[in-house]
């Protein structure tokens, strides 16, 4: 089924961002357990023959034990010195079993050797828990949950996964996209304003926009203030369903996902900032869960175009 879609192109400085590895530098002298996962067999997902592997791989600032989910392209030589590009996956815990299968087929097809990491949530928390705090930019005191540690989460991300990734998997450090659905897709976009250069492409799913009052559009805003360019690809994708209704089992209305994502990008292009390039895609007849797998292969292949 077809995509509405609109891209938007800013010329500007598209050259190679470098990469700040930060002072975490004891992420290399790791030597992470690749323990086989075997073929991807999850329930209500589709079964493949991908081999994936878990690597520990804990936050030596919080203490928090994470794993990452890596799967290597067909072929792949720890030997070779050639660099893959790489695709970072949060939610991994979740996304990637139920999503690998489609990503290797759609990378095989194009013949991409690209490298996927999926960001496990925090061992011993329930994925609420370990999202609500990591992938959100501000406290929330009144609700009883712990909010507003997106921060910290970026920096491990930053310090800590990367410099891992680039060295024992040889990725590219200019050829990194992100990817993230509903608050990962808020995380996306929080790293996008703090520090865009983390990562070249930006595939922002049914992003948590309204969350904190909108507090993205401010961050937005402060950025534009300091900031004339934004060199990264940017993606933004939502289902033609995630629209405002009632619905009873949440007790009211739902948030309009749509608006909030059409606004968010028009925003960023009136900006005219160097280097950006935006598309946005509403994906007709789908939801907040059944948006994601079309989803990721959208911005998949427009990455693969933009050469990612």
């Amino acid at each position: 089924m077809p995509l509405h879609q609109r891209d938007k192109a800013h010329p500007g400085n598209s050259g190679r961002i470098p990469s700040h590895l930060g002072i975490v530098l004891a992420a290399f002298l790791l030597s992470p357990c690749l323990v086989p996962r075997g073929a991807v067999a999850t329930p209500g997902a589709k079964q493949c023959d991908a081999k994936t592997y878990s690597v520990p791989l804990p936050d030596p600032v919080s203490g928090r034990k994470y794993q990452l989910f890596v799967s290597l392209p067909q072929g792949f030589d720890p030997a070779s010195p050639a660099l893959h590009p790489v695709l970072f996956l949060a939610d991994g815990g979740r996304a990637f079993p139920r999503h690998i299968c489609e990503i290797r087929d759609l990378t095989e097809a194009d013949k991409r050797d690209l490298v996927v990491v999926g960001l496990g949530y925090a061992d011993g928390e329930s994925l609420e828990d370990s999202r609500r705090r990591d992938y959100t930019p501000t406290a929330q005191p009144s609700t009883g949950h712990v909010y507003g540690g997106s921060t910290a989460y970026q920096a491990y991300v930053k310090d800590v996964v990367i410099p891992l990734v680039e060295a024992h998997y040889h990725t590219d450090p200019a050829k990194r996209i992100f990817w993230g659905h509903s608050y990962g897709g808020l995380l996306a976009a929080t790293i996008l304003l703090r520090d865009p250069g983390m990562f070249q492409t930006y595939i922002i799913g049914s992003p948590s926009l309204w969350y904190g009052s909108h507090v993205i559009l401010e961050m937005e805003k402060q950025f534009a203030a300091g900031h004339h360019s934004l060199p990264a690809n940017v993606f933004l994708y939502v289902g033609g369903k995630e629209v405002s209704r009632y619905e009873a089992g949440r007790h009211g209305f739902t948030k309009d996902m749509v608006e909030d994502a059409k606004t968010f990008e028009q925003l960023l292009t009136s900006r005219n900032y160097e280097g950006l390039t935006t598309s946005l895609a509403v994906i007709p007849d789908k939801d907040h869960v059944t948006s994601v797998g079309p989803g990721i292969t959208w911005g998949l292949r427009l990455a693969f175009q933009r050469g990612s």
